[in-house]
C-alpha cells in the first residue's frame, strides 16, 4: 500500500486535437459538495457485504482517501446505497475496518461515505492524509470526482 506523489491530477486534464485544446469534462461530476478533502491513496481493499443471505467478499482498487470516505475500482456490480464494511490497510496499523454505503457509480468507479468511522479510525486516517497528496479542488465550486 502507498501514497502516490505525482505532479498532474485529472482533474485537469488537457488533450490538444489538431493544435486546439479541448479541457474534458470529468463524466463523475456531482453538484453536491464534498464533506472533506480528498488525497491521492492507492491500495488494495477488501470489501464485504450481504445481499438477501449471501454474503459477497469481494476486492478493489482504492484511489484516493478522505475522513468522511473513499473512491474505488471494483471490478464487481455493487448498487447505489447498498451498505458495505471495508478492510483498508493503512501504514504501520492492521487493516482497519470500516463501514460505508455506496454514494456514486460510474461503471467500475465507485465512491463510498464512511457510515461510523470512530474517533481512532478518524485519527489514522488524518495522520495518513498529512503524507498524501491532495487533490486540488475543482475550479468554479463545481465538485469534479477524480
Amino acid at each position: 500500500m502507498a501514497c502516490t506523489f505525482q505532479n498532474t491530477n485529472k482533474c485537469d486534464v488537457t488533450t490538444s486535437i489538431c493544435g486546439t485544446h479541448v479541457n474534458l469534462i470529468d463524466p463523475m461530476a456531482n453538484p453536491a459538495p464534498e464533506i472533506s478533502p480528498r488525497h491521492r491513496f492507492e491500495a488494495r481493499i477488501d470489501i464485504r457485504l450481504r445481499r438477501g443471505e449471501t454474503e459477497l467478499n469481494l476486492q478493489g482498487w482504492a484511489r484516493d482517501l478522505s475522513e468522511s470516505g473513499l473512491r474505488a475500482f471494483v471490478a464487481d456490480p455493487l448498487e447505489k446505497g447498498e451498505s458495505v464494511v471495508f478492510e483498508v490497510p493503512l501504514p504501520d496499523l492492521d487493516k482497519q475496518v470500516i463501514p460505508a454505503k455506496v454514494v456514486r457509480v460510474l461503471g467500475t468507479d465507485y465512491g463510498f461515505e464512511f457510515t461510523a468511522l470512530s474517533a481512532e479510525q478518524r485519527s489514522h486516517i488524518q495522520t495518513v492524509l498529512r503524507n498524501c497528496q491532495a487533490l486540488r479542488p475543482p475550479q468554479g465550486g463545481a465538485t469534479i470526482w477524480s
